[in-house]
């Protein structure tokens, strides 16, 4: 098996190499370099679908491919790189590929437009750029430490700026990834102390080993050993709340989150990357991967989860009032990566990687789906110009419909199984903590919202009457963009029995496949006790209402009944011939949501009207006192020198005059001081 690892590196080296042909001899390839990243990110897919198929035999690989600085001794730190594929990276890279290859595909349908030929660079940058943005991804998720994951978290915001600022001649574009650029570099600073933090304390930035810094810190707590002058719990605690800030920046966590919306001012495509399998994606998986250090600090695991299921409903109702389809997904793609947040926060390791996965081919679905729709609209995005798509676009519809079904967590859509896996993991652990029950109460009314805004996106998209020229008349679409809809489509109605928690608990017959597969490999490489590690360390305790079985069917019925009340109102108001924008009932409370709680204005103040002041205070304080004191004691000494320099002329008589002079005034004041004594 290590011959079929060691071809691993491929995943990764594939789009780069795309990356590197098409930037070059971009203009002089077919369809200007898209082929080639086609067969680059299948080649990664199928080389992916390999080390899946060799995980699953048993096998795993955790091998260091390069040491760029060595230590000198027993106290030095040595820096590497290299991959670890193991149950969980091995199913990452299946989905980052897998996104990837389709976005490649859909592109060649939806990039194919002089609006994008006309652009500096074209469409061979719009390749070479996601050929980068790939080869970071796949890189990041195979890292086997904590530093290598960093600088490829880094190079993972670096591409998401380029591809957002596509059209960087327009304001908005450029605006929007500068804002993404540099919220994300913000979290980022807080990222970068606790991998240095890291290394500090244990030594070592590994992952998975016997030698790993989650396993060191787990002996630290067990021997009751304090690190840096406090106990291990603690710093374990900080170290992972400033890994957090990074984790909260990328993937578009609160406060953090504000750069997600104006993203969508890149090309559709790189919107269902972004959001589905690469940046958003990155944070929640860092944890995920992460998962048997944070288990050691039950403040770090409640924090996630409040953090969690906070940005679930926050995003959720700013989702409800939105007109332009795509900003309804940006909203939801915060909301569902709250929830796995919540998930992980709550020691549901398997839940949030289920959703993870279901996430990743629903979102990357209803995004792809939304740029099929704007392609046929005339790139119209605004959903009261669009209606009675149904009819003219039948598979569009009839896989954005099974995306938005598994969205809005309607049984057996896939995505019903993995947010039920979530709640109910909140739940029983919310029965016992008042601040988890806080947090799952958040992520269940969630659901309703989700429910409403996104069947509103479906009905004033698809149904109805079209209020439109465009919508009378859309343009036909080709394969290229069906195909990649219809695979998507696919996943998303049967993604779901990958791990049918609530069936096993019910039935007891063992359906929860994922759960299996993540336990799976040998214990220093895989993650087979992260459970045990949760129950441990973090010393929670599950509660239930009766028995296990009744309190999955009451899990369940919440979060359905909330799914179906808001899918409900929304057929409600919107599925008429002609419908009204309901939502102006809301009055003040829609202005707010409508401007995101005024985050963005809030956000300029504090930058414009808070820090700019106290930084321009510190500055006449720094230049009047600081420099006024440093710049006075040099004028005073200037000024001496300068008068003593005069002094010296070299000339002897001068000097002799001098010292007879001096000598009089001595004796004068000799005589004054005698005679005055």
């Amino acid at each position: 098996m290590d011959g079929l690892f060691a071809f691993s590196p491929l995943i990764a080296l594939l789009p780069l190499a795309s990356f590197l042909i098409v930037l070059a001899f971009g203009n002089y390839l077919p369809r200007k370099g898209a082929l080639v990243g086609i067969l680059a990110t299948g080649g990664s897919l199928l080389l992916s679908l390999a080390m899946l198929a060799a995980v699953a035999s048993g096998e795993t690989y955790n091998e260091t491919l390069y040491t760029w600085v060595t230590g000198a001794g027993e106290e030095t730190i040595s820096l590497t790189f290299g991959i670890l594929i193991d149950p969980l990276s091995s199913l990452m890279l299946v989905i980052v590929s897998l996104i990837a290859f389709l976005v490649h595909v859909f592109s060649t349908g939806y990039m194919n437009d002089d609006h994008y030929h006309a652009e500096i660079g074209g469409l061979p940058r719009y390749y070479a750029e996601l050929g980068l943005f790939s080869f970071s991804m796949l890189a990041f998720v195979f890292s086997d430490n904590l530093l290598m994951a960093f600088i490829f978290f880094e190079l993972v915001g670096l591409c998401s700026y380029l591809l957002i600022g596509f059209w960087f001649r327009e304001d908005a574009p450029s605006s929007a990834a500068k804002k993404a650029f540099l919220v994300t570099r913000f979290g980022d600073y807080f990222f970068l102390i606790g991998v240095v933090g890291v290394l500090a304390t244990f030594g070592t930035a590994q992952f998975a080993g016997p030698e790993s810094f989650p396993q060191l810190a787990a002996d630290a707590i067990d021997a009751g050993e304090t690190l840096f002058g406090t106990d291990a719990e603690t710093w374990i605690t900080v170290l992972g709340l400033l890994v957090l800030g990074g984790v909260i920046g990328k993937s578009a966590q609160f406060p953090l989150h504000t750069w997600l919306p104006d993203a969508m001012e890149g090309p559709t495509p790189v919107s269902a990357l972004i959001h589905a399998a690469t940046m958003v994606a990155a944070g929640v998986y860092l944890v995920a991967r992460m998962f048997g250090f944070y288990a050691l600090s039950p403040t770090a695991l409640a924090i996630i989860a409040f953090v969690g299921g906070f940005t679930a409903l926050f995003a959720a109702t700013m989702g409800v009032v939105k007109d332009d389809v795509k900003q309804v997904l940006a909203y939801s793609t915060i909301s569902q990566y709250g929830y796995m947040m919540l998930g992980l926060g709550v020691a549901g390791y398997v839940a949030a990687v289920f959703h993870l996965m279901t996430h990743a081919f629903f979102k990357a679905l209803l995004f792809l789906g939304a740029g099929a729709v704007i392609i046929a609209m005339h790139h119209e995005q605004d959903m009261w110009h669009m209606g009675g798509l149904k009819d003219k676009l039948p598979v569009v519809y009839a896989t954005f419909l099974a995306g938005s079904l598994a969205l809005a967590g309607i049984i057996p859509f896939s995505g019903f199984w993995s947010k039920d896996e979530i709640l109910y993991d909140a739940l029983i652990l919310g029965l016992e903590s008042p601040i988890i029950l806080m947090a799952y109460a958040m992520g269940l009314l969630a659901v309703f919202f989700t429910g409403f805004y996104t069947f509103r996106m479906v009905f004033l998209t698809f149904h109805g009457d079209p209020r439109s020229d465009h919508a009378e008349h859309p343009v036909e679409l080709g394969w290229n963009m069906k195909g990649p809809l219809a695979v998507l489509g696919t996943l998303a109605v049967v993604a779901g029995v990958a791990n049918l928690a609530p069936v096993t608990k019910l039935t007891g017959i063992d359906l929860e496949f994922l759960n299996s597969w993540l336990s799976g490999g040998p214990e220093e490489t895989a993650y087979p006790t992260y459970t045990g590690l949760a129950e441990q360390y973090a010393g929670y305790s599950t509660g239930v209402i009766g028995s296990e079985a009744v309190t999955v069917l009451i899990a369940g019925a919440l979060a359905l009944g909330l799914a179906l009340g808001g899918a409900g109102l929304a057929f409600k108001l919107y599925n008429v011939p002609t419908p009204r924008e309901h939502t102006n009932r809301l009055g003040e409370v829609k202005t707010v949501w409508r401007n995101n709680y005024y985050q963005d204005e809030f956000q300029v103040w504090l930058a414009e009207g808070a820090t700019a002041r106290i930084a321009r205070g510190a500055d006449t304080f720094d230049q009047g006192v600081v420099d006024g004191v440093v710049n006075g004691v040099g004028s005073v000494s200037l000024f001496g020198g300068d008068r003593v320099r005069r002094i010296q002329s070299g000339t002897v008589t001068n000097y002799a005059a001098l010292i007879a002079a001096s000598l009089v005034v001595i004796l004068l004041a000799f005589i004054l001081l005698g005679g005055w004594v």
